[in-house]
Protein backbone atom coordinates (compact mmCIF):
# COMPACT_ATOMS: atom_id res chain seq x y z
CA UNK A 1 0.00 0.00 0.00
CA UNK A 2 1.22 3.76 -1.12
CA UNK A 3 1.79 5.80 1.53
CA UNK A 4 1.12 9.88 1.06
CA UNK A 5 4.09 12.12 0.11
CA UNK A 6 5.17 14.24 3.19
CA UNK A 7 7.12 17.35 2.59
CA UNK A 8 9.00 18.88 5.01
CA UNK A 9 10.09 22.34 5.06
CA UNK A 10 13.53 23.74 6.72
CA UNK A 11 13.48 27.26 6.59
CA UNK A 12 17.08 28.54 7.17
CA UNK A 13 18.92 32.27 7.85
CA UNK A 14 22.74 31.20 8.83
CA UNK A 15 22.39 28.46 10.67
CA UNK A 16 25.30 26.47 8.59
CA UNK A 17 26.78 24.91 11.78
CA UNK A 18 23.24 23.29 13.10
CA UNK A 19 21.66 22.07 9.25
CA UNK A 20 23.45 19.35 8.24
CA UNK A 21 22.13 18.09 11.96
CA UNK A 22 18.84 18.69 10.69
CA UNK A 23 18.87 17.14 7.32
CA UNK A 24 20.57 13.87 8.47
CA UNK A 25 17.49 13.47 10.96
CA UNK A 26 14.73 13.81 8.54
CA UNK A 27 17.14 11.56 6.48
CA UNK A 28 17.13 9.07 9.30
CA UNK A 29 13.17 9.15 9.19
CA UNK A 30 11.47 5.85 9.12
CA UNK A 31 8.47 7.35 7.10
CA UNK A 32 9.24 5.97 3.41
CA UNK A 33 7.93 8.70 1.43
CA UNK A 34 9.71 12.28 2.22
CA UNK A 35 11.02 14.98 0.17
CA UNK A 36 13.13 17.78 1.42
CA UNK A 37 13.20 21.35 0.66
CA UNK A 38 15.57 23.65 2.37
CA UNK A 39 14.14 27.76 1.75
CA UNK A 40 17.64 29.19 2.43
CA UNK A 41 16.60 33.14 3.38
CA UNK A 42 18.79 35.01 2.57
CA UNK A 43 21.98 33.66 4.67
CA UNK A 44 25.51 34.72 4.12
CA UNK A 45 27.63 32.35 6.22
CA UNK A 46 28.49 28.60 4.72
CA UNK A 47 24.67 27.23 4.66
CA UNK A 48 24.62 26.91 0.58
CA UNK A 49 27.64 24.19 0.83
CA UNK A 50 26.38 22.61 3.77
CA UNK A 51 23.04 22.19 1.68
CA UNK A 52 24.50 21.09 -1.69
CA UNK A 53 26.38 18.46 -0.65
CA UNK A 54 23.03 16.49 -0.33
CA UNK A 55 22.92 16.72 -4.18
CA UNK A 56 19.07 15.54 -5.11
CA UNK A 57 18.15 14.19 -2.19
CA UNK A 58 17.72 17.68 -0.83
CA UNK A 59 16.12 20.62 -2.72
CA UNK A 60 17.47 23.88 -2.26
CA UNK A 61 15.25 26.60 -2.55
CA UNK A 62 16.97 30.87 -1.86
CA UNK A 63 15.60 33.84 -1.30
CA UNK A 64 16.62 36.89 -0.46
CA UNK A 65 15.91 37.88 3.84
CA UNK A 66 12.32 37.74 4.34
CA UNK A 67 11.84 36.51 7.85
CA UNK A 68 10.88 32.92 8.54
CA UNK A 69 7.52 32.94 8.13
CA UNK A 70 7.64 33.92 4.75
CA UNK A 71 10.02 30.80 4.13
CA UNK A 72 8.09 28.61 4.72
CA UNK A 73 5.70 29.91 2.83
CA UNK A 74 8.04 29.59 -0.15
CA UNK A 75 8.19 25.91 0.87
CA UNK A 76 4.70 25.27 0.84
CA UNK A 77 4.66 26.58 -2.69
CA UNK A 78 7.30 24.65 -3.63
CA UNK A 79 5.97 21.28 -1.80
CA UNK A 80 4.21 18.35 -3.63
CA UNK A 81 3.20 16.76 -0.20
CA UNK A 82 -0.13 15.84 0.93
CA UNK A 83 1.00 16.20 4.41
CA UNK A 84 3.78 19.48 5.41
CA UNK A 85 6.39 18.92 8.10
CA UNK A 86 8.54 22.15 9.31
CA UNK A 87 11.74 21.86 10.89
CA UNK A 88 13.81 24.65 12.34
CA UNK A 89 17.35 24.27 10.73
CA UNK A 90 18.67 24.66 14.55
CA UNK A 91 17.07 21.61 15.46
CA UNK A 92 16.58 17.68 14.53
CA UNK A 93 14.30 15.05 14.51
CA UNK A 94 13.73 11.58 16.64
CA UNK A 95 13.69 8.49 13.24
CA UNK A 96 9.78 7.71 14.67
CA UNK A 97 9.28 11.12 14.36
CA UNK A 98 6.95 11.65 11.00
CA UNK A 99 5.89 8.01 11.72
CA UNK A 100 4.49 8.14 14.81
CA UNK A 101 2.35 11.42 13.82
CA UNK A 102 1.22 9.95 10.97
CA UNK A 103 -0.43 7.36 12.67
CA UNK A 104 -3.03 9.99 14.43
CA UNK A 105 -4.05 11.25 10.40
CA UNK A 106 -6.14 8.71 9.58
CA UNK A 107 -9.14 11.03 10.88
CA UNK A 108 -9.86 13.60 8.09
CA UNK A 109 -10.85 15.66 11.39
CA UNK A 110 -7.64 16.14 12.18
CA UNK A 111 -5.68 19.07 10.76
CA UNK A 112 -2.95 19.03 12.87
CA UNK A 113 -0.82 16.39 14.81
CA UNK A 114 3.01 18.05 16.85
CA UNK A 115 4.19 16.27 19.79
CA UNK A 116 6.61 16.84 22.69
CA UNK A 117 10.13 18.21 22.96
CA UNK A 118 13.55 17.33 24.15
CA UNK A 119 15.34 20.51 25.07
CA UNK A 120 18.94 20.44 24.42
CA UNK A 121 21.51 23.31 24.51
CA UNK A 122 23.80 24.90 21.69
CA UNK A 123 26.00 21.94 21.94
CA UNK A 124 23.47 19.28 21.69
CA UNK A 125 23.74 18.44 25.49
CA UNK A 126 20.14 17.19 26.66
CA UNK A 127 18.33 19.64 29.25
CA UNK A 128 14.43 18.86 29.99
CA UNK A 129 11.42 17.61 28.18
CA UNK A 130 8.18 19.27 27.47
CA UNK A 131 5.12 16.30 26.91
CA UNK A 132 2.37 18.60 27.69
CA UNK A 133 -0.25 20.11 25.55
CA UNK A 134 -4.32 19.90 25.16
CA UNK A 135 -5.60 17.66 22.17
CA UNK A 136 -8.80 18.02 20.79
CA UNK A 137 -10.90 20.98 19.72
CA UNK A 138 -8.85 23.56 21.12
CA UNK A 139 -9.29 26.67 20.16
CA UNK A 140 -10.72 27.85 23.75
CA UNK A 141 -7.21 26.81 25.23
CA UNK A 142 -5.08 28.91 22.90
CA UNK A 143 -7.06 31.58 22.71
CA UNK A 144 -7.13 32.14 26.34
CA UNK A 145 -3.16 31.26 26.49
CA UNK A 146 -3.46 29.09 28.96
CA UNK A 147 -1.06 26.13 30.12
CA UNK A 148 -0.84 23.33 28.89
CA UNK A 149 -2.13 24.75 25.79
CA UNK A 150 -0.74 23.81 22.28
CA UNK A 151 3.30 24.77 23.20
CA UNK A 152 4.04 22.91 19.84
CA UNK A 153 7.50 24.69 18.19
CA UNK A 154 7.52 25.00 14.31
CA UNK A 155 9.46 21.96 14.22
CA UNK A 156 7.15 19.35 15.57
CA UNK A 157 3.92 20.34 13.58
CA UNK A 158 2.71 18.03 11.13
CA UNK A 159 0.02 19.63 9.08
CA UNK A 160 -2.76 18.62 6.75
CA UNK A 161 -1.73 19.96 3.25
CA UNK A 162 -6.02 21.36 3.18
CA UNK A 163 -5.27 23.53 5.92
CA UNK A 164 -3.32 26.06 4.51
CA UNK A 165 -6.23 25.89 1.38
CA UNK A 166 -8.39 26.81 4.09
CA UNK A 167 -6.96 29.38 6.65
CA UNK A 168 -4.15 30.43 4.57
CA UNK A 169 -0.38 30.91 4.55
CA UNK A 170 2.10 31.92 7.91
CA UNK A 171 1.12 35.31 8.62
CA UNK A 172 4.82 37.31 7.45
CA UNK A 173 3.98 40.39 9.33
CA UNK A 174 4.70 38.31 12.63
CA UNK A 175 7.77 36.34 13.45
CA UNK A 176 7.94 34.83 17.60
CA UNK A 177 3.79 34.49 17.60
CA UNK A 178 3.36 32.98 13.62
CA UNK A 179 3.22 29.52 15.29
CA UNK A 180 0.76 30.26 17.59
CA UNK A 181 -1.57 32.49 15.21
CA UNK A 182 -1.21 29.43 12.55
CA UNK A 183 -2.37 26.83 15.10
CA UNK A 184 -5.11 29.29 16.11
CA UNK A 185 -6.51 29.38 12.94
CA UNK A 186 -6.30 25.93 11.96
CA UNK A 187 -8.25 25.34 15.35
CA UNK A 188 -11.21 27.01 14.66
CA UNK A 189 -12.34 24.38 11.70
CA UNK A 190 -9.79 21.03 12.52
CA UNK A 191 -8.98 18.66 15.79
CA UNK A 192 -5.41 18.80 16.95
CA UNK A 193 -3.99 15.93 18.51
CA UNK A 194 -0.28 15.57 19.92
CA UNK A 195 2.20 12.68 20.55
CA UNK A 196 3.49 12.18 23.89
CA UNK A 197 6.60 11.73 23.14
CA UNK A 198 10.42 14.01 22.95
CA UNK A 199 10.41 13.03 19.04
CA UNK A 200 11.68 16.45 18.42
CA UNK A 201 15.34 18.08 19.81
CA UNK A 202 14.74 21.73 20.07
CA UNK A 203 17.92 23.97 20.67
CA UNK A 204 18.12 26.04 23.29
CA UNK A 205 20.39 28.79 21.95
CA UNK A 206 21.52 32.89 22.58
CA UNK A 207 20.69 34.06 19.11
CA UNK A 208 17.19 32.17 19.00
CA UNK A 209 14.32 34.17 18.52
CA UNK A 210 12.64 33.41 21.96
CA UNK A 211 15.42 35.86 23.81
CA UNK A 212 14.21 38.78 21.83
CA UNK A 213 11.22 40.15 24.78
CA UNK A 214 10.50 43.40 22.59
CA UNK A 215 9.85 41.10 19.74
CA UNK A 216 7.23 38.64 21.44
CA UNK A 217 5.67 42.12 23.12
CA UNK A 218 5.18 43.17 19.29
CA UNK A 219 3.71 40.12 18.03
CA UNK A 220 1.87 38.90 20.23
CA UNK A 221 -0.36 42.02 20.55
CA UNK A 222 -1.00 42.04 16.70
CA UNK A 223 -1.65 38.56 16.72
CA UNK A 224 -4.29 38.55 19.69
CA UNK A 225 -5.66 41.61 18.10
CA UNK A 226 -6.00 39.99 14.69
CA UNK A 227 -8.14 37.31 16.56
CA UNK A 228 -10.63 39.51 17.55
CA UNK A 229 -10.74 40.45 14.36
CA UNK A 230 -11.35 36.96 12.23
CA UNK A 231 -14.76 36.16 12.47
CA UNK A 232 -13.37 32.59 12.47
CA UNK A 233 -12.89 32.80 15.68
CA UNK A 234 -16.38 33.74 17.03
CA UNK A 235 -16.46 31.24 19.10
CA UNK A 236 -13.71 32.65 21.81
CA UNK A 237 -14.97 36.53 21.18
CA UNK A 238 -16.96 36.39 24.81
CA UNK A 239 -13.40 35.63 26.33
CA UNK A 240 -12.00 38.58 24.81
CA UNK A 241 -11.17 40.38 28.76
CA UNK A 242 -10.02 37.02 29.80
CA UNK A 243 -7.92 36.48 27.15
CA UNK A 244 -6.15 39.95 27.47
CA UNK A 245 -5.34 39.68 31.16
CA UNK A 246 -3.40 36.62 30.51
CA UNK A 247 -2.02 37.95 27.59
CA UNK A 248 -0.92 40.96 29.99
CA UNK A 249 0.49 38.73 32.68
CA UNK A 250 2.38 36.62 29.64
CA UNK A 251 4.02 40.18 28.72
CA UNK A 252 4.66 41.27 32.44
CA UNK A 253 6.33 37.65 33.69
CA UNK A 254 8.46 37.96 30.37
CA UNK A 255 9.52 41.79 31.34
CA UNK A 256 10.34 40.63 34.56
CA UNK A 257 12.60 37.93 33.26
CA UNK A 258 14.38 40.26 30.92
CA UNK A 259 15.09 42.53 33.94
CA UNK A 260 12.43 45.33 32.57
CA UNK A 261 11.31 46.12 35.41
CA UNK A 262 8.65 49.03 34.25
CA UNK A 263 7.23 47.30 31.72
CA UNK A 264 6.54 44.20 33.99
CA UNK A 265 4.60 46.71 35.96
CA UNK A 266 2.89 48.22 33.45
CA UNK A 267 1.27 44.97 32.12
CA UNK A 268 0.98 43.20 35.81
CA UNK A 269 -1.23 46.65 36.06
CA UNK A 270 -3.36 46.09 32.90
CA UNK A 271 -3.76 42.26 33.66
CA UNK A 272 -5.64 43.13 36.60
CA UNK A 273 -7.41 45.72 35.23
CA UNK A 274 -8.89 43.53 31.92
CA UNK A 275 -9.16 40.28 34.37
CA UNK A 276 -8.98 40.91 38.33
CA UNK A 277 -8.40 37.17 38.99
CA UNK A 278 -4.92 37.67 37.93
CA UNK A 279 -3.87 39.63 40.59
CA UNK A 280 -3.20 35.96 42.47
CA UNK A 281 -1.24 35.17 40.14
CA UNK A 282 0.87 38.40 39.97
CA UNK A 283 1.59 38.83 43.72
CA UNK A 284 3.50 35.27 43.19
CA UNK A 285 5.85 36.58 40.82
CA UNK A 286 8.73 37.64 42.73
CA UNK A 287 9.04 34.42 44.89
CA UNK A 288 8.83 32.76 41.45
CA UNK A 289 11.32 35.07 39.91
CA UNK A 290 13.99 34.52 42.67
CA UNK A 291 13.18 30.56 42.46
CA UNK A 292 13.90 30.49 38.99
CA UNK A 293 16.96 33.07 39.57
CA UNK A 294 18.34 30.15 42.24
CA UNK A 295 17.70 27.41 40.04
CA UNK A 296 19.67 29.31 36.98
CA UNK A 297 22.76 30.50 39.02
CA UNK A 298 22.91 26.32 40.52
CA UNK A 299 22.93 24.83 36.81
CA UNK A 300 25.89 27.42 36.11
CA UNK A 301 27.52 26.73 39.25
CA UNK A 302 27.09 22.48 38.28
CA UNK A 303 28.65 23.07 34.96
CA UNK A 304 31.92 25.16 35.90
CA UNK A 305 32.16 22.40 38.41
CA UNK A 306 31.97 19.55 35.44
Amino acid sequence: MTVPLISVIIPNYNYGDYIADAIESVLSQTYPEVEIIVVDDGSTDDSESKVIKYGSRVRLVQQQNKGVSAARNRGIAESNGRFIAFLDADDKWHPEKLSRQFEQMNNPKVGMVYCGLQYMDAKGRFLSVNLSGSEGYVLKELALLEGPGVPASGSSALVRRECFERVGLFDESLSTSADWDMWRRIACHYEIRIVREPLVFYRVHASGMHHNVDLLERDMLQAVSKMFSDPDAQEVHHLRRRCYGNLYLMLSGSCLHARQWKKSIKYAAMSMLAWPPAVSYIVKFPMRHVKRFRESSRQNSDKRKS
